[in-house]
C-alpha cells in the first residue's frame, strides 16, 4: 500500500514537473509563466500538506519518484518539500511584481509583491515544521525566509508610496513614506545584518522619513482648504533636512569605509547622495540642533501592506517561529485560483468597510465549518459567533450611514 493513491501520485509528479519549469524560467530571468502556473504550485503544496503521523517520509518521497535534491541538500521531509515549492512561488510573485512595476501597472505590482511576502512567510512555517530534515541550508532556513517576507512587504509599500507621489497625492504619499520608514526600522532590529546591509537600511529609513516630512510640507503649501501655516511648513522642511542629512552622511560613510561594494553599488550610493543634495538645496531653511528637531512631530505613518499572514499552515506538526501567525485561514488558498491581479487596493472608506465585511463573513463561515466538524468547543464557537456578528452589524450600520450621506 502506498500513502497516496496512484491517481494522486500522477498529479503530484505532473505538478512537480511544472514547478521545475517555473524554477528554470526564474533562474534564466525568462518569464514563461503566468498566474495559472503559479496556482499549480499552490495546488502541489496543498496536496502534500497533510498529517503523515508516523509514516516514513523517505519511503513516500521514493514512491512519488520526484527530484529530492535541493542545492546539494537531500530532501527527507514532506514539509520541507512544501517549503521548497513555496519558496519558488514567492520568487515567482516577486518576479511578476517587477514586470508590472516596469510597465507602471502599480496596483498589480503591489498585489503581486504582497502575495510574495505572504508566501515567504508560509514557506518559513513549513521549513520550521520539518522534523526529519537534517540540513536546510541558508536559502530555506526559517529565519531567512521570514526576512525575505519582511523585505517583500517593504518593497510592496515602497511601490505604493511612489505611486501616490507620482499621482500628486502628497498627503497620502507622505504617510506611506512614514510607514515605509517604520517597516525598514522593524527590519533593522529583527536581526543582526552584515555591515553593508545594516548601514543601507539605516540610511533608507532616515531618507524615507525625510521624504515623508518633505511631501507633507509641500502638501500643506498646495492645500487650498486651509490657510498656509508657514511656521508649520518651515518646521517640516527643517525636519526633512535633518533626515536627509543623516541618510547622506551614512551613504558617504559607506563609500569611504566599506570595501567590498561593486561598482554598481557605488554608483547607486553616489546617485542617492546626489538626489539628497538636490532636496537639501530645494529646502532652503535654517538648520536646527537635535533638541529642537526632536520636538517636531513626524508625519503619521500608514502601512497599506498587512502583516505577513500565511494563507495556510503545516498540518503535520506544531510549529514555532519568531512571528506567531494570527491568520490560520486554510480556505484562503482556494481564492488563489480565482483572484486576479487587477483587484484594486481599497482606499475609500466604503471600500475598506466592504473589505472588512467580506473578511468577517469568511471568518463566520469558517467557524461554522469548524463547528460542523466538531473541531471547536461549543462555548468557544458561541462566544466567537457573537463577537463577529456584532462586528458585522456595526459595519452594516456604518455602510448604511455612508449611503445616506
Amino acid at each position: 500500500m502506498t500513502f497516496f493513491l496512484e491517481e494522486t501520485q500522477q498529479r503530484i509528479r505532473y505538478l512537480h514537473f511544472k514547478i521545475k519549469h517555473i524554477e528554470e524560467a526564474l533562474e534564466k530571468s525568462d518569464e514563461k509563466f503566468d498566474l495559472d502556473d503559479l496556482n499549480l504550485i499552490s495546488e502541489y503544496t496543498m496536496i502534500l500538506n497533510v498529517n503523515y503521523h508516523n509514516q516514513d517520509h523517505k519511503k513516500i518521497l521514493k514512491e512519488l519518484d520526484i527530484t529530492r535534491n535541493f542545492n546539494d541538500i537531500e530532501i527527507n521531509d514532506m514539509m520541507f518539500e512544501c517549503a521548497r515549492s513555496l519558496w519558488i512561488l514567492a520568487r515567482a510573485y516577486a518576479y511578476l511584481s517587477e514586470s508590472f512595476e516596469e510597465n507602471e501597472e502599480w496596483e498589480n505590482a503591489i498585489i503581486a509583491m504582497t502575495n510574495s511576502a505572504k508566501i515567504y512567510k508560509t514557506a518559513a512555517y513549513f521549513s520550521t515544521a520539518s522534523v526529519l530534515q537534517e540540513e536546510k541550508g541558508n536559502t530555506l532556513d526559517p529565519e531567512n525566509l521570514e526576512m525575505l517576507s519582511e523585505e517583500a512587504r517593504i518593497l510592496a509599500q515602497s511601490i505604493g508610496a511612489l505611486r501616490e507621489e507620482q499621482r500628486n497625492n502628497l498627503y497620502f504619499s507622505s504617510k506611506l513614506y512614514a510607514g515605509l520608514s517604520a517597516l525598514s526600522k522593524r527590519l533593522f532590529y529583527l536581526r543582526n545584518h552584515d555591515e553593508k546591509k545594516k548601514q543601507q537600511i539605516r540610511a533608507q529609513f532616515h531618507y524615507d522619513m525625510g521624504r515623508a516630512c518633505h511631501l507633507k510640507a509641500l502638501a500643506s503649501k498646495e492645500s487650498s482648504l486651509t490657510g498656509i501655516n508657514k511656521d508649520k511648513v518651515t518646521k517640516l522642511l527643517q525636519k526633512a533636512n535633518f533626515y536627509y542629512t543623516k541618510s547622506r552622511e551614512i551613504w558617504e560613510s559607506m563609500l569611504e569605509t566599506i570595501k567590498d561594494m561593486s561598482s554598481d553599488e557605488q554608483e547607486n550610493l553616489k546617485e542617492n547622495i546626489s538626489i539628497v543634495k538636490d532636496y537639501l538645496k530645494e529646502n532652503d531653511v535654517e538648520t536646527l540642533d537635535y533638541d529642537q528637531i526632536k520636538k517636531i512631530q513626524d508625519p503619521e505613518p500608514i502601512i497599506i501592506i498587512p502583516e505577513n499572514l500565511a494563507p495556510f499552515v503545516p498540518k503535520s506538526t506544531i510549529y514555532l517561529t519568531k512571528f506567531v501567525p494570527k491568520d490560520l485561514n486554510q480556505k484562503r488558498f482556494k481564492s488563489f485560483k480565482n483572484k486576479k491581479l487587477e483587484t484594486k487596493i481599497p482606499y475609500s472608506k466604503k471600500e475598506k468597510l466592504l473589505d472588512k465585511k467580506a473578511g468577517i463573513i469568511r471568518t463566520i463561515n469558517e467557524l461554522k465549518a469548524l463547528e460542523q466538524n466538531k473541531d471547536i468547543e461549543i462555548e468557544k464557537f458561541t462566544e466567537l459567533m457573537e463577537k463577529y456578528t456584532t462586528k458585522l452589524n456595526m459595519i452594516d450600520t456604518a455602510l448604511e450611514k455612508l449611503s445616506k450621506n
